[in-house]
Order: C-alpha cells, then structure tokens, then sequence
C-alpha cells in the first residue's frame, strides 16, 4: 500500500474528524455502475472487497481508499455506428440531419452501447494525519486528488485544506541548490533533473541517472535555465522527484527503509497492510515537516 505520489493539502487548525467515522463514510461507500451509469466513485475497504471496514487508523493517522469504476465505450464506435445512422436517414429521408437532432442520436446510441461497454476501475489512496494536520493523496494528476478531496468533504460535510504551496516559486530554490551543490537539511540530491528556460519558448533539458552537480547541469544554469523538477533523497530512506508544485512522484523507499520493513509470515491482507501502514505513517510524519523545511532556508 505503499504510496507512489504525494500530493499534499494542509488542514486548518479547526478541522475535527466526524464523531461517527463509520456512518460519515458509509454514506459515500463504493456501488457498482448501473447499466446505465457512465462511472461510480465512493469508499472501499483499505483491506479489499472481502472487507466492509472502511477506513484504517494507526494513532492520530486514518487511512482511506476510494474506488472509481468507469464504463469505456470508445469514441471510434459510437462515431462509426451514429455516421451509419446518419447515412441511413439521408438515403431514406433525403435530409441531412445536423445540431440538436445529431446530438440527441449521439445520447440515444451511447445509452443503448452502456451496457455492452468495458468496465476499468482504479483505486485512489489517501491518509489524514492529525498531528501533522495534512491530507496526502497518492495521485499523479492534481484532478485525481481533488476527486479523492471532493470525496471526503462530501462524506464529512467540510473539509478545510489548502495545497502545499511557497511564496517563492520553487524553481528559485531548486536552481539555487543547484548553483550552491548543496541541498538544506537532511537532503541530497538524487539523479534526475529538469532544466528549463525562462523563455515559454525556450529549451527544455532532462537528465536522468546523472551527476547533478557536474559541470554540464552548472552549464546550462549559467545560460539562464531553471530547475522545475528535482529528484531527491531523504536520510537514505526515501527517494523522491519533487515538482515545480510540490507534487511528491516516484515515492521510493530505499533498502535502508526497506531492511527496518516488518518480515511477516504467513500474513493476513489485514496484518500486510496495517504493517505497511504503520511504516508508511511513521516516514510521511517526519518527511513532511524535514520537506516544509528546505523552503525556509
């Protein structure tokens, strides 16, 4: 259960957890597409289908898990199927049919396709942290996130949070890094690197498994690029690529981490994710506060 991205949101100093966590979230709880339903999004349990717990808590820290069951009914078929009906009804009607009328046909024949249609689901991970008062969501795509936030403020009425943001933007900071060798804190540098000119229209420059304090990257900063992208390890625990945003990609814990993990045997789905979830807790509360750090120096 280990997340692969961070996306960060902070919660405000009065946010409490609903007193009934059970009914908030039942009321939300995963259902399958009717047949005529384009896609579905609510809770499932942490502990897979077989559960109906919906959510996990370790301490101060909760974790949820949201499921999204989409129906894929591709473009190229219903274009192929409306262009034979429109065909037809210029043949027999003498009529070329266009605007509303195109469109109503367009909604019938997706309606009637519905039930025929691929089904794709996906699960979208999330913890709160209460003494750290953040909301950390694994997703790539910002939009995800909001899903999985709109989500949770459905189930708990308000949901006070803001994303993680700096006054300054970050490429100062990344670039500075750069220029200086040196990372604040705890940090070093890792492999990876995206270099970019401050022109819209300028080059961009993406380096992987490379010396990010050689010549070459020192080189392209001297000629006006910017850093917008930084990989990054964290006490030899963690590495990470951390966006211009503050989105956290490819989470990795590194052997070290890796070595302390509990070697179960023979362990329940319940036991493998609340160890994996006590793991993950331990290193995201004292990650995010060494991470706020490095943009206070």
């Amino acid at each position: 259960m280990w997340f692969r991205n961070l996306r960060i949101y902070t919660l405000a100093e009065d946010f409490v957890m609903p007193a009934d966590l059970d009914q908030a979230l039942s009321a939300c709880q995963f259902v399958p597409c009717g047949r005529q339903e384009l896609a579905s999004f609510g809770w499932a349990s942490p502990f897979g289908q077989q559960s109906d717990v919906l959510y996990h808590k370790i301490g101060d820290n909760y974790l949820f898990c949201a499921r999204k069951e989409e129906k894929v009914l591709p473009t190229s078929v219903v274009n192929a199927q409306l262009d034979e009906q429109l065909q037809q009804i210029e043949s027999e009607q003498g009529r070329r049919v266009a605007g509303k009328e195109k469109q109503a046909l367009k909604e019938d024949l997706v309606h009637r396709l519905l039930p025929q249609a691929f089904t794709r689901f996906k699960l979208t991970w999330g913890i709160i942290s209460l003494s750290k008062r953040i909301v950390v969501v694994d997703a790539s795509a910002g939009n995800r996130a909001e899903d999985f936030l709109g989500l949770l403020r459905s189930s708990f009425g308000s949901l006070p949070v803001k994303p993680l943001f700096n006054e300054q933007p970050s490429e100062v900071y990344f670039t500075e890094w750069l220029r200086t060798s040196a990372v604040p804190g705890d940090f070093e540098f890792g492999s990876e690197v995206e270099l970019r000119d401050t022109d819209d229209e300028g080059g961009i420059v993406r380096c992987r498994q490379h010396d990010l304090t050689s010549t070459e990257i020192d080189t392209h900063l001297q000629h006006g690029k910017q850093a917008t992208k930084l990989g990054l390890e964290w006490r030899e625990r963690i590495s990470f690529v951390l966006e211009h945003d503050l989105a956290v990609k490819r989470f990795k814990a590194t052997d070290v981490l890796l070595d302390e993990q509990d070697k179960l045997v023979d362990a329940s789905p319940e036991d493998k994710i609340d160890a994996d979830f006590a793991l993950f807790s331990g290193e995201i509360n004292e990650f995010y506060p060494a991470l706020v750090s490095l943009f206070k120096s």
